[in-house]
C-alpha cells in the first residue's frame, strides 16, 4: 500500500506540474490501489488498520514534497 499510494500521488502531482490533461494514469493507479488493498485483505496478510496506516505513510511524504516542486 505504501508503494502504490506513493506512486499514485506522484503521478497525480506530475500531471499537475506538467499541465497534462491525461487522467488515465491517475485513474488506473487509483484502481490499482484498490486492487492491492482488497487483495491484501483477501489473503489475510494485513488488517484494515495496517492498510490504512500504509496508505497514509505512502501519501504524506508525497503531499509534503508536492508543495516543494509545484
Amino acid at each position: 500500500m505504501l508503494a502504490i499510494s506513493g506512486l499514485t500521488i506522484f503521478v497525480i502531482g506530475m500531471n499537475i506540474h506538467l499541465q497534462m490533461q491525461n487522467p488515465y494514469w491517475a485513474a488506473f493507479l487509483i484502481l490499482m490501489t484498490g486492487i492491492v488493498a482488497s487483495s491484501r485483505l483477501e489473503m489475510e496478510a494485513h488488517t484494515p488498520k495496517e492498510l490504512f496506516l500504509g496508505l497514509l505513510i505512502g501519501i504524506l511524504p508525497q503531499l509534503l514534497f508536492l508543495f516543494l516542486w509545484l
